[in-house]
């Protein structure tokens, strides 16, 4: 089989050819189909990332689609020949009170990481992977989406879990800050879908607000930012007649001013909620004084959890939350570099996404 390798951070990958592993016991093996690129995936390789790499020679990759080839022992769920989609978020099963956790193919993320990351370094850019059972989402029933379309619940995973997160119920009024970004955009889809009344795309340019805007059915409501704190809040809660939102969901990437996020959490109802999940490369100073006399609730969220997962499927299912908005540019596994540098230059609701040969 071919697998992609990075033998350590900043050299080139390189296209070797490998032993077909079989899968542990817990595991499962993975015919890839389609697997979706970061944006920053240039900059993962090159090292500039502050990330705690798998041990190398490994392979690159988290998110894909693919078909069960073979089942470890202790798999009593999975079967050859299903669908599934491949997560990164891998945790440990130990009952603990931290548990490790890592996400495949790309880093560690609690200070014990280390043996779970040699346990299984490669993610997906190789024809066949590895994955714990646990990481995997059951595809069944959604035989007329092909594999590269389905690799953009991805991009929906990540927002809809911190939706859960945040508690939405329908007929609520939720603000997205970052809403033109990767995971901004799926966000406001992700709202709409789970019922959200009034979304308020908060973002800095005004042609991709209205684009949004025009999809949601008079539901998106476009909120240019100016970077003024006081303005912006203003600007939000006059969106919504004065009233506030019920949810601001934040997730701006690599902010160097906390002006916008303060601006949604500001625009906030009494005993509102606020759940941040982007980045910010500064403190975000509180307003101790109106987060107690408002009761609001800032939820601090990481990805997503299983069952998140597949009630995001599910509602793909029904058609409550249609993947068509995605505009997917696909590329064939051996033009690797071609889609790392498309991947960094897509935004919004785009997606590049590496699809696999197979006879």
């Amino acid at each position: 089989m071919k697998a992609w390798m990075l033998d350590q951070p900043g050299q080139p990958l390189v296209l070797r050819d490998i032993d077909t592993p079989h899968a542990r016991p817990g595991a499962v093996l993975v015919r890839m189909e389609a697997v979706p690129l970061l944006s920053y995936t240039r900059d993962y390789l090159n090292g500039a990332l502050p990330y705690a790499y798998p041990p190398g020679p490994f392979t690159p990759g988290t998110n894909g689609v693919g078909t069960i080839i073979e089942t470890g022992a202790g798999v009593h769920h999975f079967r050859v020949g299903q669908r599934v989609a491949v997560n990164p978020y891998l945790t440990s099963t130990e009952s603990v009170d931290a548990p490790a956790e890592i996400l495949i193919g790309l880093t560690g993320i609690s200070a014990d990481s280390g043996p779970l990351l040699q346990d299984f370094p490669h993610g997906t850019l190789r024809e066949i992977a590895e994955f714990p059972a646990a990481t995997l989402i059951p595809l069944d029933g959604l035989d007329r989406f092909s594999s590269d379309r389905l690799a953009t619940l991805s991009k929906f995973a990540i927002p809809f879990g911190g939706l859960r997160r945040g508690r939405l119920v329908a007929g609520e009024t939720v603000a997205i800050n970052g809403a033109t970004g990767a995971f901004g955009s799926a966000a406001v889809l992700a709202a709409l879908a789970m019922g959200a009344s009034t979304v308020l795309a908060l973002g800095r340019r005004a042609g991709p607000l209205e684009s949004l805007a025009r999809m949601g059915d008079g539901r998106v409501v476009p909120v240019v930012m100016t970077g003024d704190e006081g303005v912006d809040s203003a600007a939000i809660r006059n969106a919504v007649s004065g009233g506030g939102v019920d949810l601001a969901f934040d997730m701006v990437g690599q902010a160097t001013s906390p002006n916008s996020t303060l601006a949604a959490l500001l625009s906030l109802k009494r005993r509102g909620r606020m759940v941040l999940m982007g980045s910010m490369t500064v403190p975000l100073p509180l307003p101790y004084g109106a987060m107690l006399r408002n009761g609001w609730e800032l939820i601090g969220h990481f990805m997503y959890a299983s069952a998140d997962y597949r009630a995001l499927v599910a509602m793909v299912r029904a058609g409550q939350l249609s993947l068509d908005a995605i505009h997917v540019k696909r590329f064939p596994f051996e033009a690797i570099e071609q889609a790392i540098d498309a991947a960094g230059t897509l935004a919004g609701l785009e997606a590049a996404v590496v699809t696999f040969p197979h006879d």
